[in-house]
């Protein structure tokens, strides 16, 4: 039998880009290992001759394609053609959520599958997520070219898309089957895998299915005015509890068994249904009352084709909001009729995304598996909720998978620095000229795409890259130089409009990392907050200690560790409106993933009960830790539909040209096209009496002299101001009020001469103040 590698020599082989093909290749024996080549969920390497790192001292990072191995060309050509018609016949079908299905699967598969029937890239799961990638690319700059040149069409933008599409695989299908290429589909059994009990093979089948049972009766059971002060996964009680239990038990079962791509697969999808899927299913409503600005921005550009303030950072970098436009254009639906399930729809991505760029690193399925399951149950900032971070977070992480996959590799020249922090680092050969061509472009495609929608990602993007360039393990370094002017040329002309809402460079890294720690002032909140902390730093500690076993081979984990950490230089640069070091953290936390889950699961198989159950509750335990940072404040990110009717009407009755004030800053404000018609010199930021030095902590019937004074000192013709149950929940939630202030003021402008009703429901009440 072969030896078995221990934990610490798997933890140091987290090695330079391979491919799983490639990889297995150069390790096989027998004529049987080609066969294995073709999973597209690789085979675990760990029991192969110990004393070598995942691949080979020098691999072919340009192999040949072989209809015999893995060319999945026609596999793509045909999604190209069903991607290409389904946009096409979305135009003709009248129901608008068929059509916006429709339109979904063109932009994620559709111009992304045209291109990779042409690339010989053998690898399912890389190429898979370079095809979503590109797609996703390729479909914003139709939406952006056509509204910068005031010609925009959405219906002949993703027409043109669709038809390029499906022309284009249908003629590539032609020329590859006239070729001899013939249909291969993966093997998804591992023949090599050995024998499991019976418990084994079935806990896994049984756990899954009773965990995602009882978070439905769990959901069922509960509402949105039942949400507590600790958050929804506190509400949801001990059956949530129990499925979270079920879920990590089940999963880790299967993963130190037998390891089956499709159970894996199978947990992998319920972690993003149970985390991104429970708000709005409970709720019904979109969530965050800032969420709803976006809402605005999309319909802005819907209605009126072009942009109107240059001075709105969101007009600024338009690229989200031109992709999404387009789709509600064509779909017929207003944004606020899907933007709920923007979370479920980024994870989903993301964790394909992440499964594509841990296999650059390792061929090992268990590390790939559990670095994609760390990924997405640790992550407790919000990043896809619907908003452009949500669009570009997955098309980083694809950026990410072809820089390590054609474009990194050992220095050619070696000084003692580098000696050191690449000692071990494999050997490959040059790709050819035309496949780092090809590469370089399709990271500056998705890179560009990325500039035009999101205005820090592409900086923290640019930080790890320039570290590969300067100790020589970015090949070539030209990239760094074209994607710095591809930045520079768009960030340049607008710096000012960013230094106007910002702080930037004010190099005080240990104030932007402590984001809100100093408004922590009810239990409840510090509570949730601590839980966070504990889990980021928990993560960055134990993935400090992969790299320090790895100390003497620290070219098997360089390129990790660079991209887990150098992020956290970005915080020189300023706070982000306190939101710096959150950004942070879901930029780190693949590659800091990566490394725990090599620590966890890297090395010989765990085949005890003891181990499978022990990871199954640590793993729970990360989820619930995960959980409760992203939902511990629902009922204050929570909005009500009486909140949102109310600021429908608000926006659809009220003066041009007025002054909106809220009470606190919980209430879903700028949702509709005309948000520029109210607030002009505040259009970026809501009017709000908290967190106003004049008003923080002192709100209440007493002040209304002062309130009169400090609305008429704005100069707006006319004036609004909200009150809403909302903001009540806000400043208890987070002490920024007395309790009972909210009620005193409303007394208070009820019985005021000066102030009318302007609107009133069930929780919220919009006053007018009277000229």
């Amino acid at each position: 039998m072969a030896q078995q590698r221990s934990p610490e020599t798997e933890a140091t082989a987290i090695v330079a880009p391979v491919t799983a093909s490639v990889a297995q290749r150069a390790l096989k024996k027998k004529k049987s290992d080609v066969r294995k080549s073709t999973k597209q969920w690789p085979t675990n390497t760990a029991a192969r001759k110990p004393a070598l790192p995942l691949v080979p001292k020098k691999i072919d990072p340009d192999p040949k394609p072989t209809v015999t191995e893995t060319d999945a060309r026609l596999e793509f050509a045909a999604a190209a053609v069903v991607a290409g018609a389904a946009g096409l016949v979305a135009q003709l079908i009248p129901h608008g959520g068929t059509r916006l299905m429709l339109l979904m699967v063109l932009i994620v598969v559709g111009p992304g599958a045209a291109v990779m029937a042409f690339a010989p890239v053998r690898n399912r799961l890389t190429a898979w997520s370079m095809a979503a990638a590109l797609s996703l690319s390729a479909s914003v700059a139709p939406a952006v070219l056509t509204l910068w040149l005031h010609v925009w069409n959405p219906a002949a933008s993703l027409g043109g898309l669709a038809a390029a599409s499906l022309l284009t695989g249908a003629v590539q299908a032609v020329r590859l089957t006239r070729s001899g290429v013939r249909w291969t589909r993966p093997h998804l059994t591992d023949p090599d895998q050995p024998p499991a009990g019976r418990l084994t093979r079935w806990l896994p089948l049984v756990t899954l299915p009773a965990a995602l049972a009882l978070w439905i009766i769990a959901m069922v059971r509960t509402s949105a005015s039942d949400i507590g002060a600790y958050g929804l996964s506190s509400t949801l009680g001990v059956p949530f509890l129990v499925a979270l239990a079920l879920l990590g038990v089940g999963f880790t079962t299967e993963l130190f068994g037998r390891a089956r791509p499709l159970v894996l697969t199978a947990g992998l999808l319920a972690v993003p249904a149970i985390m991104q899927a429970t708000v709005p299913i409970v709720s019904g409503t979109v969530e965050y009352a800032w969420t709803y600005k976006h809402l605005g921005v999309v319909e802005l550009i819907r209605d009126n084709h072009h942009l109107i303030d240059s001075s709105d950072i969101y007009q600024q970098w338009p690229g989200f909001f031109a992709l999404l436009a387009m789709l509600s254009h064509v779909s017929g639906l207003d944004p606020i009729s899907f933007a709920a399930w923007s979370s479920l729809a980024c994870m989903l991505l993301n964790a394909l995304m992440t499964a594509a760029l841990v296999r650059q690193f390792t061929a090992n399925r268990r590390v790939i598996a559990l670095t994609a399951l760390l990924a997405q149950m640790c992550m407790w900032v919000d990043i896809g909720y619907f908003s452009p971070q949500g669009y570009v977070y997955p098309l980083m992480l694809a950026f990410w998978v072809i820089v390590i996959r054609w474009m990194t590799g050992p220095p050619a020249r070696v000084g003692r620095l580098n000696r050191w922090l690449t000692r071990d680092m494999p050997e490959r050969a040059e790709p050819s000229r035309a496949t780092t061509l090809r590469a370089g472009a399709a990271a500056t495609v998705i890179f560009a795409a990325i500039v035009v929608s999101h205005q820090l990602t592409p900086v923290m993007m640019m930080v790890p890259l320039v570290a590969m360039a300067v100790l020589g393990v970015l090949r070539p370094r030209l990239l760094v130089v074209v994607l710095g002017v591809v930045l520079v040329a768009f960030l340049a002309p607008r710096m000012g409009s960013v230094s106007s809402q910002y702080t930037i460079f004010d190099f005080n890294i240990f104030a932007n990392a402590s984001g809100n720690a100093k408004s922590w002032s009810t239990p409840e909140q510090e509570f949730s907050a601590l839980v966070a902390r504990a889990l980021a730093i928990g993560l960055w500690a134990t993935a400090l200690v992969a790299v320090w076993r790895a100390r003497r081979r620290l070219g098997t984990v360089l390129v990790a560790a660079l991209l887990a950490y150098l992020p956290i230089t970005t915080l020189a640069g300023g706070s982000y409106g306190g939101e710096a070091i959150y950004r942070v953290y879901a930029f780190s936390l693949p590659f800091t993933a990566l490394l725990v889950a090599t620590l966890w699961a890297g090395g010989k198989p765990h085949r005890t009960w003891y181990w499978k159950i022990g990871s199954g509750l640590m793993a729970a335990a990360l989820m619930f830790a995960g959980l409760q940072g992203l939902q511990g404040q629902s009922r204050v990110n929570v909005v009500s539909r009486g909140d949102i009717t109310a600021a429908e009407y608000l926006y659809a009755h009220a003066a041009p040209d007025a002054g909106i004030i809220l009470v606190a800053p919980n209430f879903p404000t700028k949702l509709a096209a005309n948000y520029g018609s109210y607030n002009k010199g505040h259009v970026s930021v809501d009017i709000s009496l908290v967190g106003d030095p004049y008003f923080t902590g002192n709100i209440n019937s007493s002040r209304l002299a002062d309130l009169k004074t400090y609305v008429e000192a704005m100069r707006y013709t006319t004036n609004y101001l909200v009150v809403s149950d909302s903001m009540d929940r806000q400043t208890t939630y987070f002490g920024t009020l007395p309790a009972g202030s909210l009620t005193s003021l409303t007394d208070g402008l009820n019985t005021s001469t000066d102030w009318q009703v302007f609107y009133k429901a069930p929780g919220v009440v919009i006053y007018r103040l009277v000229p």
